[in-house]
């Protein structure tokens, strides 16, 4: 007890040196510890960034990709613009019977196709353009007698309206209006192809079905397309049309100068021609034996044989024409935001960029409606 009595100091010093070894012993254990975990934070988090760095190696050519993507569509856009152009030319808006329809009702359709009778047979009675007679719905080539009028009971392709009207609702009655008004049209192409020239008749003139009233009294005026369907546009789903069937008789300048007429959105999708052959008896002999050419007198042949040749007759042809009559365009804009991911992926700037370059900025509206409704 003396000692620490006179030694205070130096036990205050060692008291104070073990306190602070403890201390420190027991901070460096816990500090350890920390580091220790720290240690292995970031040994874990480096192994997140690698995974990570690796994952993301995949889009280090997105910038670039995204750029070339963007001059891609331009392209595109430049490609639809002139795809636009071009079908905006087959459609021909201004004299497109269907996009230049005006509302009508059904009994004023009638009234329409009623006078077209009395016009169209008027005006082949005046260009002696011969029609088809009640006796026979496929006259011979040349119509028999050419100073015989044509009688006046030819449809047009309308054959059971004339003086009966079924009861058609607004649309189907709207399709057979148009109907008949590209059928005036061909008529008059018809018989501005008579010109000066006589012996031009129509054997029919085929249409399709506007709906199923019209089909249930169509009857021999509907045209039923066959293997001819491959020949239509409206095959690749671009296009909507009429499709009508023409049989004429006359000459080939007849033919000629109906189908310079044809223009958008008329398209001429197949032709064909018939003509007759005349067979006529002729005497031409053939001999069996070779003249001897140093004899004093011909040899008598053996044998001869008469022959049949045939020859053309200068007559008329038989024209058939199928004709198809652009109504609508479909360049399919609409279908490609009907996929669910594409509409919430894309960027409703460039869509707006695309649509207005391309010359579709008109369905820019329906197309943001698209998109915003699939959200």
């Amino acid at each position: 007890m003396k000692f620490l009595k006179e030694n205070t100091l130096l036990m205050v010093f060692i008291f104070i040196g073990v306190g602070t070894f403890t201390t420190l012993a027991i901070l460096s254990s816990s500090v350890s510890t920390e580091l220790e975990e720290i240690d292995k934070d970031i040994s874990r988090e480096k192994g997140k960034q690698e995974s990570t760095l690796e994952e993301l190696s995949v889009f280090q050519n997105l910038e670039f990709d995204y750029s070339q993507a963007l001059e891609e569509l331009t392209i595109l856009a430049d490609v639809e613009k002139k795809q636009f152009a071009f079908w905006k030319k087959i459609l021909n808006p201004r004299e497109n019977h269907m996009m230049k329809w005006v509302d009508k009702t059904p009994e004023s359709v009638n009234a329409d196709i009623t006078r077209l009778f009395t016009t169209l047979r008027s005006r082949c009675i005046a260009s002696e353009v011969e029609l088809p007679s009640e006796s026979s719905n496929s006259p011979t080539i040349g119509f028999g007698n050419p100073n015989k009028m044509p009688e006046n009971n030819f449809g047009f392709g309308f054959s059971a309206y004339d003086g009966f009207w079924p009861s058609f609702s607004k649309e189907e009655a709207k399709s057979i209006g148009v109907q008949a008004k590209i059928i005036k049209e061909l008529v008059e192409f018809i018989t501005q192809s008579a010109g000066e020239s006589k012996g031009l008749s129509i054997i029919e003139i085929l249409r399709e079905s506007a709906g199923t009233v019209d089909q249930s009294h169509i009857e021999d005026d509907q045209l039923v397309v066959g293997s001819e369907t491959q020949l239509l546009l409206r095959e690749k789903n671009l296009v909507n049309s009429l499709v009508f069937k023409i049989k004429l008789v006359g000459q080939s300048k007849h033919a000629r100068k109906f189908i310079n007429q044809l223009r958008p959105p008329f398209m001429l999708r197949n032709f064909s021609v018939k003509r007759d052959l005349l067979e006529i008896q002729t005497e031409r002999t053939q001999q069996d034996f070779i003249p001897n050419p140093f004899a004093g007198e011909p040899d008598l042949p053996a044998q001869t044989k008469k022959e049949t040749l045939p020859i053309v007759k200068d007559v008329n042809s038989e024209f058939s024409f199928l004709i198809e009559y652009i109504t609508e365009i479909n360049n399919g804009i609409e279908e490609i935001f009907s996929d669910e991911l594409l509409r919430r992926k894309s960027n409703p700037d460039t869509i707006a960029q695309f649509l207005t370059d391309s010359g579709n900025a008109d369905k820019l509206e329906a197309i943001k409606s698209l998109i915003t409704s699939g959200e």
